[in-house]
């Protein structure tokens, strides 16, 4: 216990100089309390050190299996290192960003759930406006082909119908009109959710130039 509050202490007074956002690190250590309920999460990059967050540790253990491996072997300290040289994505400005996510996953998270959305929606468009079209088609064609129908029954994708079953097929016609409407309507909201949800992750540090390095992050400590 003794040697983890020394070591904090050195780290605080080590931390007074901040890093450049692109510094490239060379490890980073989550320095936990004897309860291992808390962390600092401390940055490294040659002789200097910065604390970049302290919180509470199930958070962090939560988005990092790697973090997890480790504090189920035992000890007060996690260290995510990359295997090999140092990769350009692993920078102050990358830990930064994990520890937004972590703090609030929301912001992404409701990103990509509009995003799903209206892509399930535009599909359903497609489908329905293609489906009204081939009916369309066929019908037309089909009344040209036999001008000499009764008044009293229609050509329907190939089948005779009489006038009341005419106007059952007319009453589901104009239930498809209203369910494309519904769908137009409800992307038309869902595109402005996506607009706000955008410039929060913008103000939030996640601007797509940078998201590429989140990814490696993710994809080198199971995040």
């Amino acid at each position: 216990m003794n040697s983890f509050y020394e070591d904090s202490v050195f780290v605080s007074l080590s931390c007074l100089k901040i890093m450049d956002l692109r510094t490239r690190l060379d490890y980073v250590l989550f320095q936990l309390t004897p309860t291992k309920t808390r962390c600092e999460l401390v940055i490294f990059a040659g002789k200097e050190s910065e604390k970049l967050e302290s919180g509470l540790l199930d958070p962090f253990i939560s988005h990092l299996k790697t973090a997890k491996d480790q504090i189920s072997k035992g000890g007060y300290s996690i260290t995510l290192r990359p295997v090999g040289l140092t990769p350009s994505w692993f920078t102050k400005a990358t830990l930064q960003r994990f520890v937004r996510f972590v703090s609030t996953p929301e912001v992404l998270e409701r990103f990509v759930t509009v995003e799903r959305e209206i892509e399930q929606i535009e599909n359903s468009i497609q489908s329905n406006e293609a489906a009204n079209a081939a009916s369309a088609t066929e019908t037309m064609e089909l009344n040209q082909l036999f001008p000499g129908i009764s008044r009293k029954h229609f050509l329907h994708q190939g089948q005779m119908v009489n006038s009341m079953e005419l106007g059952t097929l007319f009453k589901k016609k104009i239930q498809k009109v209203r369910l494309q409407r519904v769908l137009e309507t409800r992307k038309k909201v869902l595109s402005k959710e996506q607009a706000i949800a955008y410039a929060h992750s913008l103000v939030a540090g996640y601007e797509p130039d940078h998201i590429e390095d989140l990814l490696s992050f993710a994809d080198a400590f199971g995040a």
